[in-house]
């Protein structure tokens, strides 16, 4: 018994030990810079918690980790001179994570840093091997989810390969953290990259230093850029803008030296080009000079020019495309821009797949679709995955970086696809969506008139549910909300008289995609109230744009 209890006080002051060694290991307090300070006014203070190099780091006010990671080299006086090691990992005062990097075992950050919102929703991610970005270009994020592509130039490295050359009419060089081009004859020169814009909208922006031009010297940024006869550019001189474009050879100028107060001719300029999808706006120094209709990009060149024997120097260089997958937004008037048609359709499973109408899609191989309801309306990218054009099916999958799977589908296909003649049927779908009747899904009912279709077709039956164009594609349920075919015509100048592809056609067609997708086979609102049937069910139908 006396064993037991000196074994037990052995292992109680080894605990108490270990905890004293732990409060008793020295702390180093910080402001929130990273700088060395006093404990009372510090932001957070570090701490190394075993003899591996592993430390943490606390907020001062709340005790909550701000890091957690190896330090090979834990300055004292400033944190940015830490060298780290391993993935390391820090946090917000509210306990989300800040960042997530990575650093191989000579402290330099390899692989993909992820920082975060103060929400917990990503941000942006940056690739890096050996401490150098892997590109000029990453990926950022919005609250709500859209995403950004940022290309970002600093010229502290020749990443992109801009021409370096050196001729006898000009010559270009990357030196100290700026691009230096320089003419030597009076036709001037330019440089540029090639970058393909994936995006409608977009902004162009470049830090221009001109001191060293001449006062008439025009130079500026060119973009869209594809030849000499297809072009647009923005040009300044230590006074004036100049601003138009160059179309199969035909000059337009939008703006021809009009005097500009908010260029600074011995020091940097900010020379930024705006486009919403719509209207481009173009700014000296954070102020507005000119706004016009969106113009075309003809080409995927980006750069600068020069007019004359001057020289420039470009400070930074960055491309923004704005919402890339045009998801999240509310305002899809850049999706609807070169719309040739438009139809309905069924999501009919989670990973994205839509079934619509042949006719719908036909002669097109661009889609976006629009799902959700007026305020979270969110338009993705889709692909033409199989058709079935004697049956006028097709079925689309929605292909976006923004897209996320959705939860299980909360509706069924009818097992065995029958039809009563005067059973009730509606539809819920997008009638001239872009011609006035608006985006909102439109419900209506009927009757089945007959198990057949025009001129007696077995593939369709006819219904008294009202149609007209958009319509088409859309999806027809039973009084249950079970799924029993897709809308795919009507005969004008007669009222109530539509066609739907039976559901046997639509199956058949299923069967063929290589993907294995089980049916929707959700009961679960049969005794639902019409009103409530409607609320799940239109949260899957979709409007679907065709370009």
């Amino acid at each position: 018994m006396k064993k037991k209890y000196l074994l037990s006080a052995f292992l109680f002051f080894a605990v108490f030990a270990n905890l004293s060694s732990q409060n008793n290991k020295t702390k180093y307090y910080f402001d929130k810079s990273g700088k060395s300070c006093e404990e009372g006014v510090s932001n957070y203070f570090r701490q190394e918690t075993d003899t591996t190099g592993y430390f943490r780091s606390y907020f001062s006010i709340n005790g909550k980790v701000c890091f957690q990671g190896a330090i090979t080299v834990a300055a004292t006086d400033d944190e940015n001179k830490n060298i780290y090691k391993g993935t390391c990992t820090w946090y917000y005062k509210n306990g989300n994570i800040k960042q997530v990097r990575s650093f191989n075992d000579k402290g330099e950050e390899t692989g993909i840093s992820k920082n975060y919102y103060e929400s917990g929703k990503l941000w942006k991610e940056l690739e890096y091997k050996n401490g150098k970005p892997v590109s000029n270009s990453f990926s950022e994020y919005n609250e709500d989810g859209s995403k950004n592509k940022i290309f970002e130039e600093e010229f502290n490295n020749n990443l992109n390969e801009w021409d370096l050359y050196l001729s006898d009419k000009s010559s270009a060089r990357i030196s100290g953290g700026a691009f230096e081009i320089i003419s030597t004859s009076k036709e001037g020169t330019s440089r540029y990259i090639n970058y393909p814009m994936q995006s409608d909208e977009y902004t162009i922006e470049a830090v221009l230093n001109i001191k060293n031009t001449k006062e008439n010297d025009r130079v500026g940024i060119i973009y869209g850029f594809k030849d000499w006869q297809n072009y647009n550019y923005v040009a300044i001189t230590k006074k004036n803008i100049y601003i138009g474009s160059m179309y199969e050879g035909v000059k337009s100028t939008d703006v021809d030296a009009m005097f500009c107060s908010a260029i600074n001719p011995l020091e940097n300029n900010t020379i930024k080009i705006l486009c919403n999808g719509e209207k481009n706006y173009y700014s000296v120094n954070g102020e507005i000079q000119y706004t016009s209709n969106d113009n075309r990009l003809f080409g995927n060149n980006f750069g600068f020019v020069l007019g004359g024997n001057t020289k420039l120097t470009v400070e930074k260089f960055i491309i923004k495309e704005i919402n890339l997958s045009n998801s999240g937004s509310n305002n899809s008037s850049s999706t609807d821009k070169d719309i040739r048609g438009t139809g309905s359709g069924i999501i009919f499973s989670s990973s994205g797949y839509i079934i619509t109408n042949h006719h719908v899609i036909e002669n097109s191989t661009k889609f976006i679709v629009e799902v959700g309801e007026s305020s979270n309306k969110k338009n993705f990218k889709a692909e033409l995955i199989t058709q079935d054009k004697e049956n006028d099916l097709a079925i689309l999958k929605i292909k976006d970086d923004q897209f996320v799977n959705l939860p299980s589908i909360k509706y069924s296909f009818k097992e065995n696809g029958q039809l009563d003649v005067g059973g009730t049927v509606f539809t819920i779908g997008f009638p001239h969506a872009l011609t006035g009747m608006g985006k909102d899904a439109k419900f209506t009912d009927g009757k089945v008139s007959a198990k057949t279709g025009y001129d007696g077709a077995v593939n369709s039956f006819q219904s008294s549910i009202p149609v007209q164009p958009g319509n088409s594609g859309g999806p027809v349920f039973n009084d249950a909300g079970q799924l029993v075919g897709v809308i795919n015509a009507s005969i004008k100048n007669t009222d109530n008289v539509s066609y739907a592809i039976k559901l046997n056609y639509i199956k058949n067609l299923i069967e063929l995609l290589q993907d294995k997708v089980d049916l929707p086979s959700d009961n679960s609102m049969i005794n639902s109230s019409l009103e409530e049937k409607i609320k799940v069910l239109t949260n899957y139908v979709v409007l679907i744009k065709v370009k």
